[in-house]
């Protein structure tokens, strides 16, 4: 490999690191697992789009942050530290569901628009689960969710989400993510909320 080219690569990965380290460290949170959500929705005795939206709130509720600042953590570390976006906690909605009993796929589309902005949203993963028969959305982004009830619309192909789809999607992520945080560094200016912020309890 030529040395411009490496320079360049190292510089990349090095400014990577730095907005990497510089990352909001997890705030107090209860050290919650799947298993442990599983467990609790099982006492409800609820059934179909009922537990479905509980299932909803419970994962929503132990994310209190959004964040896509922190790509690299698997939908169980993100659980733990309470953050996340799309791609962690409706992984983790999914897995919950299943735990359950229930027939659950786990989608993506490229973009989506919703979320009460005008602009399109970069790769968006979702959860169908079959609820009466029918294959319905859910998705964890907020509290208030229910089963079919979901604030955006899919406006590219809904695709089955896959390891690759995590890993591509993060890669592409990561220049944007980077170039927020550095520029948050020198104007002085709070990082946008698209990439870290906390959400409103009971939003």
């Amino acid at each position: 490999m030529n040395h411009p080219i490496r320079n360049s690569l190292l510089l990349l990965g090095g400014t990577a690191a730095a907005a990497a380290l510089g990352a909001p460290r997890p705030t107090p949170h209860r050290d919650t697992s799947v298993s442990e959500l599983v467990d609790r929705l099982r006492t409800t005795g609820l059934e179909g789009a009922a537990l479905v939206n509980e299932a909803i709130r419970d994962v929503a509720r132990n994310f209190p942050h959004h964040s896509v600042w922190h790509l690299w953590e698997t939908p169980h570390v993100a659980l733990r530290n309470g953050r996340g976006w799309s791609h962690q906690y409706n992984s983790v909605l999914a897995e919950v569901l299943r735990g359950l009993g229930l027939d659950v796929r786990l989608v993506h589309a490229a973009r989506v628009r919703g979320f009460g902005s005008p602009w399109f949203f970069t790769s968006h993963a979702w959860v169908k689960v079959v609820v009466d028969g029918r294959l319905r959305d859910a998705c964890a982004s907020r509290e208030t969710n229910t089963v079919e009830r979901v604030p955006f619309v899919a406006v590219t192909e809904e695709l089955p989400f896959r390891r690759v789809s995590r890993i591509a999607t993060a890669m592409g992520l990561v220049p944007f993510v980077v170039g927020a945080v550095w520029r948050s560094w020198l104007t002085g200016e709070t990082v946008p909320d698209w990439l870290y912020r906390e959400r409103p309890s009971g939003a």
